[in-house]
This record gives structure tokens, sequence and C-alpha cells, in this order.
């Protein structure tokens, strides 16, 4: 049986929002300090990376998720960590920049 689309963006976005967080730990307790990264991150974490269906910019329409670069989430001059993000999400998904301040997950096909 076939996940609906909605649902399937939710588990994607969940699952890339976790992977953003192991991922860039060592940046945010860099920019954050040790002892405030989770609750801290994951509030900001959760406010920067939406389903796409949700997202008032509209920047994705086709992708599950959208990753605004703002509010002390990395940019994307971090290269290496996104391509570990993208290497870490299930089946055939991939984080693709949209413009320096956005980004988003979409599913190869």
């Amino acid at each position: 049986m076939t996940m609906p689309i909605n649902e399937q963006k939710d588990d994607i976005t969940y699952e890339t929002q976790s992977v953003i967080m192991e991922v860039f730990f060592k940046y945010f307790e860099s920019q954050f300090g040790e002892g405030r990264v989770i609750n801290k991150v994951a509030d900001m974490v959760a406010r920067s990376v939406i389903n796409a269906d949700n997202d008032p910019g509209e920047w994705a329409p086709s992708a599950h998720t959208v990753i605004y670069h703002v509010n002390g989430m990395p940019s994307i001059d971090h290269i290496e960590l996104w391509g570990k993000v993208s290497n870490e999400l299930p089946g055939m998904f991939y984080v693709e920049a949209i413009n320096p301040e956005v980004s988003a997950v979409f599913e190869l096909q």
C-alpha cells in the first residue's frame, strides 16, 4: 500500500529534521553553546525545516521538504555537511539548494 503524499512529506520532513540535528550537532554546539543545543536547536530546526505543502513562500512545490537557512540554520556554504544530510536521508531523497537562503528535499524519480 502506498502512503498518501502529504503523509510521506511529513515523514521525510521529520527525518530531515532529525538528520540535520545529527549531522550539524558540532556546528550547533559551536553556535549555541554546549548544554543548550538540544532544546534551542530542535525548536529552530522545526521552524526552519517544513513540509513543502506548508511553505508560505512556495519555493519548491514539487519538493517534500523546504529548508530555510535563516535564524541559525547552517547555510548552503557547508556543502560537505549538506551532502552528508543527503546521504543519510532514506531512499532516493536529497537536499538541493534553491537559492542562498532556501534549499529543498526532493526525491529522484
